[in-house]
């Protein structure tokens, strides 16, 4: 009797595992929608910025659930506001792991900010997007972070090359955000300047985010006897401040060179006029000649009426290359009209590995190939805002050994 039984129960969980097929035994869990989080800047004097990469991102999203999502999977980006402070960048990030449960997540574009956010990150083992450039983000050696934008040594070394080499000064002063991103920026370009041409800055200038009156700075770098300024900016609010007052104290005839934020849209639309003439190191230029890129500048004109920027191109590229890492991740299918995912921890741990596996990925800030510092990004343009947008005079590539 007792061996009758067991063979019953025996036959009714195979009979039982059989109607289940591969999605039990697999440990495949039934979901409705892939959730992707983003903390992002939606209120206070960030907000058009951060409209601007909401954009960028969803442009892709759009496209993607257009073509029937990944195998089959709708993909949802969930979005909370960061307030455009640290604090507020945690508490926005900690709603997305918490509240929202997304299986990954786009971090932010300034620098101090993914600082803030990396302890995080780490310790709930999320792979994590960000745009923020500084080199010390790439120092931390967060497994789970991964950069895709060009950072700022290699950004800084172009910047001091272009200057010196190119508009031909020696009398050069620095103004910069004292937050992690303006400070790294600064001193990247500062050691270029040092190590290759034995210059170092007139006067260094710093100012903290979100600062209205930048007269004691324009004074002092009046007073140095510069003839050029290079800028690193967290934020175009202020860049474009920053340009306005220049020109308000007669120095506008200084050549500036300023970080991507200053050729942003955003940018120009707070400067003005007073933006024309200003160089940029930009992620993205309008001019690019090549053809991956000229299609995207299509595409989102026309779903949006403007130009695509910095500020939007960021996280386009950032979910382009979610969305090939999570189809090669092998994480997601559909099945009889139901959807299904890994376990969540299996599924970040194999997102993270596809990541780290990106190759020769066309974006629209040029090809993402994952390096042992696992920064995607490794080119960057060399631009002039004009009143007709922009002109185009070089792009900068560094070379990278990729991850292995």
């Amino acid at each position: 009797m007792h061996r009758r039984l067991i063979l019953v129960v025996t036959l009714a969980l195979t009979l039982v595992m059989g109607l289940w097929g591969a999605v039990s035994a697999e440990e495949w869990i039934p979901i409705e929608e892939f959730t992707i989080g983003k903390v992002l800047h939606m209120t206070g004097d960030v907000a058009l910025t951060g409209e601007k990469q909401r954009k960028g991102l969803e442009l892709v999203l759009d496209e993607t659930n257009a073509a029937g999502g990944i195998n089959g999977v709708p993909i949802k980006v969930i979005f909370e506001d960061d307030l455009g402070t640290n604090p507020g960048a945690i508490a926005a990030l900690n709603k997305l792991l918490y509240d929202h449960e997304v299986v990954v997540t786009f971090a932010t574009v300034r620098s101090t900010m993914v600082h803030a956010l990396s302890p995080i990150i780490e310790e709930e083992e999320i792979p994590a997007i960000f745009g923020g450039s500084a080199w010390s983000l790439s120092e931390l050696r967060n497994p789970w972070m991964f950069r895709v934008r060009c950072d700022d040594r290699t950004v800084g070394t172009a910047m001091a090359k272009f200057l010196v080499e190119n508009l031909g000064h020696k009398k050069i002063a620095a103004l910069h955000d004292s937050d992690s991103f303006g400070t790294g920026g600064y001193q990247e370009t500062a050691r270029a300047l040092k190590e290759l041409f034995d210059i170092e800055p007139t006067t260094v200038q710093k100012y903290a985010s979100g600062t209205k009156d930048y007269t004691a700075q324009w004074m002092a770098i009046r007073d140095s006897g510069a003839t050029a300024v290079f800028g690193w900016g967290t934020r175009s609010e202020d860049d474009g401040i920053i340009l306005r007052q220049r020109k308000e104290f007669g120095l506008d005839n200084l050549d500036y060179v300023g970080s991507a934020s200053y050729s942003s849209g955003t940018t120009r639309d707070i400067a003005g006029d007073t933006a024309f003439g200003v160089h940029s190191l930009a992620d993205f230029s309008w001019n690019t000649t090549d053809p991956y890129q000229q299609e995207h500048i299509k595409a989102f004109e026309a779903k949006y009426g403007f130009l695509p920027d910095t500020d939007t191109t960021w996280t386009s590229t950032g979910m382009i290359v979610f969305v090939d890492a999570i189809k090669r991740a092998d994480v997601l299918k559909t099945e009889n009209g139901k959807h299904y995912m890994r376990p969540v921890k299996e599924t970040r741990r194999r997102i993270r590995d596809a990541l780290r596996e990106t190759k020769d990925l066309q974006t629209p800030l040029g090809k993402a190939n994952c390096d042992v510092w696992q920064n995607l990004i490794h080119s960057i343009n060399v631009i002039q805002v004009v009143p007709e947008g922009e002109r185009y005079i070089s792009t900068v590539t560094v070379d990278f050994e990729l991850y292995q």
